[in-house]
């Protein structure tokens, strides 16, 4: 495969389609010249006469426009550019792998292909005859929002869909001319589907040591006291490392939205091994001072999880403290009735999905500023696949790497949570309402 060279654009603006209704070649000699350079045996020029054609069916269409223009021509020359520059073949030439693997290329191209929206075709800054106009040397086929490193990774759905509905339209062109002079080929896009190109992702997880999630929280903590926006984040990553409470539990649901009252006192009495043994008057001075003095939740309640309660280990507590202390500053009428990870000014509650998204991209961050610190070199990051760019860290793998390093107290099935059995804890909607009759109209 030939190393991808920048395309160009092919075709002219819309509006002077239909001045290439009867030419045999490009008027604008820039692009005239650049297709009498592309080797003989691809057949450039003639494909684009087909491509024009094409272009011109289309332009016909009922409420056809300018963006539908826009969309469909970096479609075409597309295809063209991979078919010279890359696969090394006349387009008329595809069959059904061709398709698929040109599919594949678009579905992850190269930086050199893509840019953001705002380029033209050709140049701005020149006035006069079309024929002499420059092509923008800023122009790409490959249009996305946004652009990050040189793995943009910009496989987005619609954008693939539109590659193979208007792949699969210009072929079928192309073939009735083929039919029509009795040598029809077939459409090689025929028997491709969206479903082929859906991302496999292994599952595969990462189990950190306690010298990695060390420094993996020294760089959230660190990368929170730069940023206020970050503070949620490095309280998530605190309960994914220092408790046994599910993410899906501190999301919003339509019914449910956790608040800090989620979290509970703790019972230091449940931990003590000998209850039934008097204490000295020291032990019990010293217990109710360290009960005085304590501060921060022992342990987490949802009525996602019906008589689960998730202990909090001691680190986790000035994690607590401090996003308590930071929503406290920007709400002071924050209270336990608060939404725990508030949207909107505290008018809705972060739901799973957004979450997730969120949070990945702060995880992107953290993976990102431990490649470029001194700490990627240790010895017991040597190999990691979490050093490689295109790497992620998730929160399944933070909570099963923390319980495989010791950090995290296991939950257990709590005896005061749903003691009655046979009624339906209060989760916002009635109050007291018999299991047997739950999902009954009342």
């Amino acid at each position: 495969m030939a190393e991808p060279t920048v395309p160009y654009p092919l075709f002219p603006p819309l509006g002077l389609l239909n001045d290439h209704a009867h030419v045999e070649q490009p008027i604008n000699l820039e692009v005239r010249r650049r297709l009498e350079l592309v080797p003989e045996h691809l057949n450039a020029l003639k494909a684009w006469q087909t491509g024009m054609g094409f272009l011109m069916k289309q332009s016909r269409r009922s409420g056809f426009q300018d963006r539908h223009y826009k969309m469909l021509c970096p479609i075409i020359e597309s295809m063209m550019h991979w078919s010279w520059s890359i696969r090394g073949i006349a387009l008329a030439d595809w069959d059904s792998a061709d398709a698929r693997a040109f599919i594949e290329f678009i579905m992850r191209p190269p930086i050199a292909w893509v840019t953001t929206p705002g380029c033209s075709r050709y140049s701005k800054k020149t006035r006069g005859n079309f024929a002499n106009k420059p092509l923008d040397p800023l122009w790409r086929p490959i249009i996305r929002q946004t652009l990050s490193g040189d793995d943009p990774g910009l496989s987005s759905k619609h954008h693939r869909n539109w590659f193979l509905t208007h792949g699969r339209e210009y072929f079928a062109f192309t073939d009735s001319l083929l039919t029509d002079a009795g040598i029809g080929t077939g459409n090689p896009f025929r028997d491709l589907s969206p479903k082929d190109f859906e991302a496999r992702t292994e599952n595969r997880r990462t189990i950190l040591t306690s010298e990695q999630l060390s420094d993996l929280m020294e760089i959230t903590e660190s990368l929170a006291n730069y940023s206020e926006k970050l503070e949620p984040f490095l309280f998530i990553v605190a309960a994914a490392v220092h408790s046994d409470i599910p993410m899906r539990a501190l999301t919003a649901t339509q019914t449910i939205k956790p608040t800090f009252s989620y979290f509970k006192p703790r019972d230091f009495q449940v931990s003590d091994p000998v209850q039934s043994q008097p204490k000295t008057e020291f032990a019990s001075s010293y217990l109710a001072s360290r009960l005085a003095f304590a501060k921060g939740p022992g342990f987490f309640e949802s009525p996602l999880y019906l008589g689960r309660r998730f202990h909090l280990s001691a680190p986790f507590q000035p994690y607590f403290q401090r996003y308590a202390q930071f929503r406290h500053q920007h709400d002071p009428l924050l209270s336990a009735h608060s939404y725990l990870l508030p949207l909107m000014h505290g008018i809705d509650a972060y739901g799973y999905g957004s979450l997730i998204e969120k949070f990945s991209e702060f995880t992107a961050s953290i993976l990102q500023d431990l490649r470029a610190r001194p700490a990627s070199a240790r010895m017991h990051w040597k190999g990691s696949d979490k050093l490689d760019p295109s790497a992620s860290l998730t929160f399944a793998e933070l909570r099963e790497s923390a319980k495989r390093a010791g950090l995290i107290p296991k939950g257990f099935v709590s005896q005061d949570v749903g003691a009655n059995d046979n009624v339906w804890p209060d989760i916002g909607i009635r109050q007291d309402i018999s299991k047997s009759h739950w999902f009954q109209t009342h």
